[in-house]
């Protein structure tokens, strides 16, 4: 049966008659979703084979209130201790989101990795605790994973106003949603990159969209996928945008290529970067070849 303190409440207090009537609702679905992610990799940490759901229980609005519960639907076939197992998975699921949610109310903005590190052992400590498994061999939280949870979290904040506030209600305790912490894309990328490689030389790079504009990056064909890149040549870029040269999609450019590769704690490659340092010929694609020659 289920008690009162296995469900968890996310309330969104607003203030009434003012502003988009749906932005309550989209910061309340993006809220749940961001509760189902955190879900699923907070149970990875205990086992891969952990599976779970959240159900929405009941809905009130004096403010907008969910009131939900995490259903453990698999746990793994393997060295557990006997006991309520779905209970014990519960719990830690409730106390590292509690403890991620008040580590984002506690800054800010996120400065450093060391930041991270130190929420990612929080939470082994957390599973640990759990005591649930005859070995202590409990999984590291990713810290892709976790930043990219918390930035869920924020992108569903963004629909608030200022006046709006969100909190997470459950047996554990009350934790408040900081809508005010900066984590840009370029900061998350320094933080889960160990080693950046960069390269120089010439290539060859099919063009897939021109930048008639000057303000977009070019889209290139190379080495079997599709880039973006800057083009850096200014020169030859002003001959371009004033129609001096001619360049159509299907056309290739010969360019001296500039790559930065930046590889992850796992040695998986997290970003790519590129850049035209100069532009050494334009290469018409098939169609003009075919017009020059008959």
């Amino acid at each position: 049966m289920d008690t009162d303190n296995e469900f968890i409440e996310i309330k969104i207090d607003f203030v009434r008659g003012e502003g988009d009537p749906s932005r309550i609702f989209r910061a309340m679905a993006g809220l749940i979703d961001s509760t189902q992610l955190l879900d699923t990799h907070l149970a990875a940490v205990l086992s891969t084979k952990v599976r779970t759901t959240l159900v929405l229980q009941d809905v009130e609005t004096s403010s907008l209130k969910s009131k939900l519960k995490t259903y453990v639907e698999e746990i793994p076939d393997e060295a557990l201790k006997h006991g309520e197992t779905k209970i014990i998975i519960g719990h830690f699921l409730l106390k590292a989101k509690h403890r991620i949610l008040n580590w984002c109310s506690d800054r800010k903005e996120i400065k450093s990795r060391d930041e991270v590190k130190q929420l990612e052992t929080d939470i082994h400590n957390l599973a640990e605790q759990s005591d649930i498994k005859l070995l202590p061999a409990y999984a590291p939280v990713e810290t892709a994973s976790l930043l990219s949870d918390i930035n869920v979290v924020r992108d569903a904040l963004s629909s608030l106003q200022q006046e709006d506030s969100a909190t997470f209600i459950s047996a554990e305790g009350t934790s408040r949603y900081n809508r005010d912490l900066s984590i840009s894309s370029e900061i998350v990328r320094e933080l889960i990159t160990r080693d950046t490689i960069r390269s120089e030389g010439e290539r060859i790079l099919k063009v897939k969209k021109p930048d008639y504009l000057s303000d977009t990056m070019w889209g290139f064909k190379y080495a079997g996928h599709q880039i973006e890149a800057k083009i850096m040549d200014n020169s030859w870029l002003t001959k371009f945008q004033t129609r001096k040269v001619s360049v159509q999609p299907g056309d290739s450019l010969r360019v001296v290529l500039r790559e930065e590769i930046s590889y992850g704690y796992d040695s998986e490659i997290v970003h790519t970067h590129y850049e035209v340092v100069e532009v050494l010929e334009i290469i018409p694609g098939p169609k003009h070849i075919q017009g020059e020659l008959l």
